[in-house]
């Protein structure tokens, strides 16, 4: 009885570890994709839940850049440190960066437009004397600064909230970027040095920026066009025009067209926030051109594939396309910023082909 009872047990564990083996694979496949479900939804949730803060006015967002003379501004020219709230995952190359400043400030002091300056030690490439294996302009510098514009600033709870690319080390760049791969290495409540407000571009309000500190109005049509992560100076500009109202001195509403350039597809950042735009704001044209498109089956929706070129400037800029009202060229105003290469293309095409008169570059 009891061998035969054992003979049974036996049996019924081998036949489990055969099935163990032979399915082996299959659940951990299926324990990975349980996992990997569980991480993507978790960021598709952070992500979609930021940006409906993003797309709505909100009662902390520092947008209107009417601060009491009597608030302390965290800002003040002087070195000064953010803390890292959090990192959040855009793109395999994009993240979202939020750094905080401390509660005894009212607000952080940055004007629309303007910019902060972030701090680090100098690092030494791979080759002596090189970066990227590129001579390193850089190389007798004990600290690096680099600029970055905020998209979203929350006056409560004190962040600031950064879009940046994050540039990785590959074949063809062996040491990737000095100060991203830092900031990338950043671990929550780690402090990064800081200095601001910089930025030769300020919006005023009621349809006014300061350039050099001169007032340049925007009178009938704004052209905002950007490449990449250059499109982090214009979010809070688009997002004042559009849904802050100046309660003191009401402006008359212009008209906007954001022309925005990226390699693919899948490098447009905030494409959700500027569709919903396009779709709620008779006076907001969202124009996308990419280099190359990944997915040939969604070639028609873009405007443009290939290079920003004089046909799709002269379709956008010299009209308001979305209700077809042609606009003079004194009544337009275009700001640029972008890849150095790309925005003196297409400068060059303004000027040289269309003629347009005031054109700023970021």
């Amino acid at each position: 009885m009891k061998r035969s009872f054992r003979s049974m047990l036996r049996s019924i564990f081998m036949r489990s570890l055969c099935f163990l083996t032979s399915n082996i694979s299959s659940i951990i496949i299926f324990c990975v994709s349980i996992s990997f479900l569980g991480y993507y939804g978790k960021e598709l949730h952070n992500n979609n839940r930021l940006f409906n803060i993003y797309s709505k006015k909100h009662e902390y967002e520092e947008l209107d850049n009417k601060e009491k003379s009597t608030e302390k501004p965290f800002l003040n020219g002087k070195n000064q440190s953010f803390k890292l709230y959090k990192i959040i995952k855009l793109t395999p190359t994009v993240k979202i960066f939020i750094f905080s400043y401390p509660n005894e400030y009212e607000h952080l002091g940055l004007g629309i437009c303007k910019h902060i300056k972030f701090n680090a030690l100098n690092l030494e490439g791979k080759i002596k004397g090189k970066w990227n294996n590129n001579d390193d302009k850089e190389k007798n510098l004990k600290q690096i600064s680099r600029s970055y514009t905020p998209i979203y600033i929350d006056k409560k709870k004190k962040h600031v909230h950064f879009i940046i690319r994050v540039y990785y080390p590959d074949d063809e760049y062996i040491d990737g970027g000095k100060m991203s791969m830092q900031l990338n290495k950043l671990n929550n409540n780690d402090k990064i040095d800081i200095n601001g407000p910089f930025g030769l571009l300020e919006y005023k309000g009621n349809n006014e920026l300061l350039h050099f500190s001169k007032s340049v109005k925007i009178k009938k049509h704004i052209v905002m066009i950007a490449g990449g992560t250059g499109m982090t100076p214009f979010f809070r500009l688009i997002n004042h025009l559009l849904l802050t109202k100046e309660k003191d001195s009401p402006s008359e509403s212009v008209y906007i067209t954001f022309i925005y350039a990226n390699r693919n597809e899948n490098e447009i950042l905030l494409k959700s926030i500027f569709d919903d735009y396009e779709n709620r704001f008779e006076n907001f044209k969202r124009v996308y051109s990419v280099d190359k498109c990944l997915n040939t089956n969604q070639m028609g929706n873009f405007e443009n594939i290939g290079f920003i070129n004089e046909e799709l400037l002269r379709k956008y800029v010299s009209k308001y396309e979305k209700l077809n009202i042609e606009i003079k060229s004194k009544d337009t105003l275009i700001l640029l910023c972008g890849p150095p290469p790309m925005t003196s293309s297409v400068k060059s095409i303004l000027k040289d082909q269309l003629h347009m008169e005031n054109i700023i570059v970021f």
